[in-house]
């Protein structure tokens, strides 16, 4: 073999190792470690022009599932989903590109844990503040009024529906005021894209006013708005 062949099939193997390396480097691992679902099917979405699109599918083996994601714009919004004994279930999270691990119960949604992504890292603290500050009071005070109306007593449901008000707009002020101060990024942008069903239209667009970057959340909230604060909401665990 002559030496300018020789050279050119080392030049060839260099080429394709870079590129066996850049492929492997375009891609992300997102870790389910997802306790009372074993042998079941779970499923990784993300978020396209607003419609939920089918990345990768695993089936649960020893409490955990792995999906193989290309990389995306690092804003992409993923879901994981399934429909387990006729329990539906949506758990949301960013990636930002980065191998992201997702611990929790099947039965247990809201205490799930994401670590590998700084700006999750944020927005898990800010969900648990609000989930000891507001949340548990609400589901509890939900519960106490249902066991009212249960036994027929109509002033109790009264008096706790009455008690749960200004807890209920403390809660939606502490979202509101996540957004604006976190008006030139995209989580802020996402969280009033995900609260804005909740909100009076005029304060909705006091809020996408004060929005300083755009993102595709920004955009969905711009199209809500445009169209008098209604927008259809497609079903939860349907997967694409």
């Amino acid at each position: 073999m002559s030496k300018n062949i020789k050279r050119m099939a080392a030049m060839f193997f260099v080429a394709v190792m870079a590129f066996c390396g850049c492929n492997k480097a375009d891609r992300f691992t997102v870790t389910l470690n997802l306790a009372g679902a074993e042998h079941q099917t779970v499923y990784l979405c993300k978020v396209v022009d607003g419609e939920d699109v089918l990345v990768d599918s695993a089936v649960v083996a020893e409490n955990k599932a792995l999906f193989s994601v290309p990389d995306n714009d690092p804003q992409t919004l993923y879901m994981i989903k399934y429909n387990i004994d006729d329990k539906c279930g949506v758990f949301s999270f960013f990636t930002e590109n980065q191998n992201t691990t997702i611990t929790g119960e099947r039965d247990d949604m809201p205490h799930w844990t994401v670590e590998g992504c700084a700006v999750m890292d944020e927005m898990m603290a800010f969900h648990v503040k609000c989930q000891e500050r507001y949340e548990d009071r609400i589901l509890s005070a939900y519960k106490d009024m249902e066991m009212a109306a249960m036994s027929g007593d109509t002033a109790k449901v009264n008096e706790i529906y009455a008690q749960l008000q200004p807890v209920i707009k403390e809660y939606y002020d502490y979202q509101v005021e996540f957004v604006r101060s976190h008006s030139d990024s995209y989580i802020g942008h996402y969280m009033l894209d995900l609260i804005k069903y909740e909100l009076d239209l005029d304060e909705v667009k006091e809020l996408y006013d004060g929005l300083t970057t755009e993102t595709s959340f920004s955009r969905n909230v711009k199209k809500y708005i445009d169209e008098g604060g209604f927008q259809e909401i497609a079903s939860c665990c349907e997967v694409q």
